[in-house]
């Protein structure tokens, strides 16, 4: 997997390695061992806390979880791969997401 794209517990229960959150491997313990994890920041819980408001202002609501791992992402400037549909919303309210549903 290239290095500028983060794997979401979707694709990691799927046999592929990479990048992902500490979040991810929590939801799926085996990817620790063939991953690099990325931990959240402060400024990532700002941003979504920022999206999570959005989302609940279009009547979109979005688990907590999957805000935290977008936040990331958008800050870092990485891509998100995921089979997870819900993305798609907080895409909507924050394009500078980069997603790649698979």
């Amino acid at each position: 997997m290239e290095e500028n794209k983060v794997l979401d517990t979707s694709v990691l229960i799927s046999g592929a390695s990479g990048i992902t959150t500490i979040f991810n491997i929590i939801e799926y313990p085996p990817a620790y061992e063939k991953c690099n994890v990325i931990w959240p920041k402060r400024e990532d819980y700002v941003k979504a806390l920022a999206i999570a408001s959005k989302l609940r202002k279009a009547g979109k609501p979005v688990g907590a979880i999957d805000i935290i791992i977008a936040s990331i992402c958008i800050n870092r400037t990485l891509a998100l791969v995921s089979k997870d549909e819900d993305f798609t919303l907080i895409k909507e309210i924050e394009p500078s997401l980069k997603l790649e549903l698979c």
